[in-house]
């Protein structure tokens, strides 16, 4: 009886170990795909119940990781600005008050709030609080002019990184230290039926009426889609609109660009809602991205403070919004050192070695990941993850993370599989490249699993790939699942046996 007791024990144990995956299995919808360099692609799968590394593929390459890349810069957010770290954004008067009229000017001074707007969390809070305090103060006119100082991050509002294609888009918006709707300049053009035309544009919001554009989006011979492009980038004073967007009937349609003048699009909606409350100003909008302002003679009026750091962390992570992970990273930077991507980059490599990551081939060009010079390792990404584990914003970090086919980027991936609602990832996407990092958990607490795959360089709809990315994770989940209850059946015949 002692022997067959010791048999079951030891092969109790090599269950445990784990050497039993099956990982030509797990991986053979990647690997039989001819679209799928085997040298482009990394996967690895950490057990937290046993502290190891279960599989491990090109783990120390590096591959573009487009949008995972976001999971450094919220960890890195973490890490360097803590939990109490808010973004200020002050308003100061010059002048002074003669009955119901101040004579002088309105100074905004932003450090990168990326929430605030009519589409972001904390809405027009910052606009209301300025309308509340003005008329307390009794003032319903306003002789002199906004001064939108967008100064604290000066004018290098998009990373070097950055493809240039990108640049007139919204998604390619950058941060500046006023951040009004994430940067997005909305263009409004009426839908009609008449194929082949110029599509005329009704509105645009914010207003820019120094930036001159050239619009050449048509409408187009079909009733969906918007196939627009908008040329341009952050400060250029001439855009171009071209493409095609549907027929219509008459509806209104929004093509989103990138901000020509992010100070001036904040100072444009301070005095849309002044002059919405009834508070008229009289001059013009002045904007600067250089230190020129002096505040030592104003009147600090409000000192608005963003959402908590979490918040703003889980809400740039949840929706991959770009601008919000670029302002985390200017934070860092401008914090801890020089305000430059450059030294973004090395307080994040700094962070990932101490937590025990090669960070030899690393290379960091932005927040977002949208830059195609980022280089991360899947090794890196791991140990991000596990750190993050046992450190006190895990469960911050991983209620920020998309839910497989619930919510966020992640809504329709893993639907209807056993690892929805289960699965929480940062995705990541760009032309032939997709990428998940993130947690999943198998029946019954057995165990928790850390996980990273990237694939780089396939050569056809995207749409193909995430397939195969989802059947590597279903493999992995169901694999781990049956050796784990085949180890706890072992373990309950072991103890019938004693």
């Amino acid at each position: 009886m002692k022997r067959i007791i010791l048999l079951l024990f030891s092969f109790n144990v090599l269950v445990l170990s784990a050497q039993s995956l099956n990982d030509s299995l797990i991986l053979s919808p990647l690997r039989n795909d001819p679209r799928v360099n085997e040298n482009s692609f990394s996967f690895v799968l950490y057990s937290f119940k046993k502290q190891e590394t279960l599989l491990s593929v090109n783990s120390f390459k590096p591959l573009i990781p487009a949008s995972v890349n976001k999971l450094i810069t919220a960890v890195s957010a973490y890490y360097y600005l803590g939990d109490d770290y808010k973004f200020n954004t002050y308003t100061y008067l010059s002048g002074e008050q003669i009955n119901n009229i101040w004579k002088g000017n309105i100074y905004i001074y932003g450090t990168g709030d990326p929430l605030i707007g009519d589409d972001f969390p904390e809405k027009n809070k910052f606009f209301d609080s300025l309308v509340y305090i003005l008329k307390s103060m009794g003032i319903d006119t306003i002789r002199g002019n906004i001064i939108a100082d967008a100064s604290y991050w000066g004018s290098n509002i998009v990373p070097a990184g950055y493809d240039c294609e990108d640049l007139g888009n919204y998604y390619g918006a950058g941060a500046s230290s006023l951040i009004y709707n994430g940067n997005v300049w909305k263009i409004g053009y009426k839908l009609t039926p008449y194929y082949g035309k110029t599509a005329k544009i009704l509105l645009t919001i914010p207003e820019f009426p120094h930036v001159i554009y050239q619009n050449k989006i048509k409408i187009a011979n079909r009733n969906y889609g918007n196939y627009s492009n908008v040329i341009g980038r952050p400060l250029d004073k001439s855009y171009i609109f071209t493409g095609t967007i549907p027929k219509g009937n008459g509806d209104t349609m929004f093509v989103k660009a990138s901000s020509p003048d992010p100070a001036y699009g904040f100072a444009w909606k301070t005095k849309q809602s002044l002059s919405n409350n009834g508070i008229c100003v009289k001059g013009n909008i002045i904007t600067t991205y250089n230190d020129t302002v002096i505040y030592d003679n104003k009147y600090l009026i409000l000192n608005y403070e963003s959402m908590p750091l979490d918040s703003v962390i889980s809400f740039t992570i949840r929706n991959s919004y770009n601008v919000g992970a670029e302002a985390l990273a200017k934070a860092i930077s401008k914090k801890y050192g020089d305000g430059s991507y450059k030294s973004y980059e090395t307080l994040a490599k700094k962070m990932l070695y101490k937590y025990g990551a090669d960070t030899t081939e690393i290379k960091i060009y932005d927040g977002s990941g949208l830059s195609r010079k980022n280089l991360l390792t899947a090794d890196a990404l791991l140990t991000t993850l596990i750190a993050s584990r046992n450190a006190s914003w895990y469960d911050d970090l991983k209620n920020s993370l998309a839910i497989a086919g619930v919510n966020g980027t992640l809504k329709r991936f893993l639907k209807n599989t056993p690892l929805e609602n289960n699965l929480r990832a940062k995705s990541g996407y760009l032309h032939y490249i997709r990428g998940f990092a993130g947690y999943f958990d198998i029946p019954d607490s057995m165990d928790t699993f850390a996980f990273v795959i990237l694939v780089n360089d396939f050569k056809a709809d995207t749409k193909y790939l995430t397939k195969n990315i989802e059947a590597v994770l279903l493999n992995s989940y169901n694999e781990l699942t049956n050796i784990y209850r085949a180890s706890r059946s072992n373990e309950d015949v072991s103890k019938i046996s004693q």
